[in-house]
């Protein structure tokens, strides 16, 4: 890469007329101007194709230090294809100026960047000083810090003390799993059959054979506890005591935009690119993308914070096809992310305390428990957040694994939690994550104003309280085929059940009063399914229990003249005596402050169609 530095009164530029590799021109980019800056002329080469990390990082080094000698305030980088005959291709000449610029936005110097492929008129006032005029030729061979060292782990105690994984012999049976595979790269322990993959058929929830690998499919079951669990998702951010902007978004998004390239980087061959006319996409991997563009744009006061900003969003992930799981290692996965936006680490710190105490509430609602695996990018991040992390584990009196990132990559985050449990498989699964970010917030432009009117750049925490809507359903299942496993019978939490009561008729006579009692409860808003087949009252009572449904109830000639029911209570696994209130007011209780939807597909059973 070619440059020429002009140390400058002014610069300015008016765009004229699109190339055929022009970028898009941001609303407010056609004209541009800067005082007292460092203007870089830039022109990159063919042989910067395959080196645009290294060469910006060597070109942001030198000009960050010219600014600093010359005495300027900012950097103007300038598209410039005169300074060489040997252009590099336009999409490496676009995605260089967007690392350059990022690059220096990281070392806090203020950049103002040209639109690549633009005629451009400028006017310049060179300051003509000895080193107002400099050029320079980069080729990337003083690369940037790469990896010092290797990965490590320590087990962190509550009391502080840091022990070798080799040596402790602590912790549940989890915590033991979870260390032996991540920091003793040992492999799963045999497994045997896969059982909750039976709870997913009987659900209607499977691959898509017509799509890629790793694509789920859901049926009207399946479909609608999906619906409740995503709703239930927004339910527990609401939750928080938290101020909470609900948003929606695509989730394509153009490799042209700096921030877009440059957070893609660190997901490498798991992104899912699309070519389209003009432009190379990539399809979001989390929420994050969707949020930041919006919140880059936003007026944000130091008074508006904490925030936070939801959303269910579909995202993909190029996982291995051999590594694919059925709702829980998916190429299409929808994360309930939730970022809450702080204005420094301390604050950032305290509600990373208040959501990891979320995150182990809803595993304990379900009777689970979590094993963390903390990851650090650094031992200073790791030196900074030590307290906090000890606060963490002496409130869950457990341990945590720590694992170290090696040393002199620039990561955007400090910490970050993956919390486990252990599944059927005896194998520990990552659910729920929260995580520090200090550099997003810079990359994409999102700054709030504090109280002296300065922009500052906020601390952002990522987080997926229950995990992916996928992941979470794949607990519900494992949950329950751990209770099948100890000998009780196999339950789903009642709000998710998509089915809550049946009513079975023994004969046509008692049908008018099982459809009755049926749309009764139906008004009060429960899911509830009529048995209206000609079939024995032997096949219906089976099927209601092979269907998990909660409340399953038989309407023959005692039920038609009595207000007293009696009804199977799966939970249980036995039969009780109630009245249709009793039942109702049962319902609602354990119900009470659940998402509820009804049914998605034709209560009488005469009428649905066999999956």
């Amino acid at each position: 890469m070619k440059t020429l530095y002009i140390h400058a009164d002014f610069m300015e530029y008016e765009t004229k007329k699109p190339t055929p590799v022009a970028e898009e021109l941001p609303e407010g980019h056609a004209k541009g101007r800067a005082d007292e800056v460092l203007v870089a002329f830039i022109t990159v080469e063919k042989k910067d194709e395959g080196k645009v990390e290294v060469v910006a990082a060597e070109a942001a080094a030198d000009l960050a230090e010219v600014m600093k000698k010359v005495g300027a305030q900012r950097v103007m980088l300038y598209p410039y294809a005169h300074l060489s005959p040997e252009l590099s291709d336009p999409k490496t000449g676009k995605e260089m100026l967007r690392r350059l610029e990022s690059d220096l936005k990281e070392m806090e110097v203020e950049v103002i960047r040209a639109p690549f492929g633009w005629y451009k008129a400028f006017k310049i006032s060179c300051k003509g000083h000895p080193l107002s005029e400099l050029s320079r030729d980069f080729e990337g061979k003083e690369a940037a810090a790469g990896k010092k060292g290797e990965e490590k782990f320590i087990v962190l105690l509550p009391d502080g003390t840091e022990v070798s994984p080799l040596e402790y012999k602590g912790g549940t049976e989890c915590f033991q799993i979870m260390m032996a595979k991540e920091a003793m790269k040992k492999d799963w322990p045999s497994t045997g059959e896969v059982k909750y993959a039976r709870l997913c058929k009987k659900f209607g929830i499977q691959w898509e054979s017509m799509s890629d690998v790793g694509h789920m499919c859901f049926s009207s079951k399946g479909a609608l506890m999906f619906d409740l669990c995503s709703d239930y998702s927004w339910q527990i951010v609401n939750d928080l005591k938290l101020p909470v902007y609900t948003v929606k978004g695509t989730n394509m998004f153009s490799l042209d935009e700096g921030p877009v390239a440059e957070h893609a980087k660190l997901f490498g061959d798991r992104l899912y690119k699309i070519t389209g006319e003009k432009k190379d996409f990539v399809l979001r991997y989390a929420a994050c993308h969707q949020q930041f563009a919006m919140m880059r744009n936003w007026n944000i006061s130091y008074k508006s914070l904490p925030y936070g900003a939801f959303e269910v969003a579909d995202s993909y992930r190029f996982e291995q096809s051999g590594e694919t799981m059925l709702c829980f290692r998916t190429r299409r996965m929808n994360m309930p992310d939730l970022h809450v936006i702080c204005k420094d680490i301390p604050e950032s710190e305290d509600w990373f305390m208040k959501l990891d105490e979320r995150i182990y509430k809803e595993a304990n609602k379900l009777d689970r428990d979590y094993e963390m695996l903390a990851n650090f990018s650094s031992w200073d991040n790791y030196q900074q957040h030590k307290e906090m992390m000890l606060q963490i584990l002496r409130k869950h009196n457990k341990p945590a694994l720590l694992h170290f990132y090696p040393e002199g990559i620039n990561y955007y985050w400090t910490v970050n939690i993956e919390y486990h449990i252990l599944d059927d498989m005896k194998r520990a699964r990552e659910i729920g994550t929260v995580q520090i970010d200090v550099g997003n917030a810079n990359r994409f432009g999102i700054a709030y104003t504090d109280e002296n009117g300065k922009k500052v750049f906020p601390v952002i925490l990522h987080c997926a309280v229950i995990g992916t809507i996928e992941r979470y359903l794949y607990t519900l299942f494992d949950t329950a085929v751990m209770q099948e496993s100890q000998g009780k019978i196999g339950t789903l939490p009642l709000w998710v059940n998509p089915e809550q009561v049946r009513f079975m008729s023994v004969s046509e006579n008692h049908l008018a009063r099982a459809r009755d009692l049926a749309d009764r409860m139906r008004s009060e808003g429960i899911r509830v399914g009529l048995d209206d087949r000609s079939e024995t009252v032997g096949k219906k009572v089976r099927e209601a229990k092979q269907d998990w449904v909660a409340y399953a109830i038989v309407i023959g000639d005692k039920e038609v003249s009595s207000e007293t029911l009696m009804v199977y209570d799966r939970a249980a696994n036995k039969n009780v005596e109630m009245t249709l209130g009793e039942l109702i007011a049962s319902i609602k209780s354990q119900t009470k402050g659940m998402p509820n939807r009804p049914m998605y597909m034709p209560y009488e059973m005469s009428r649905q169609v066999d999956f």
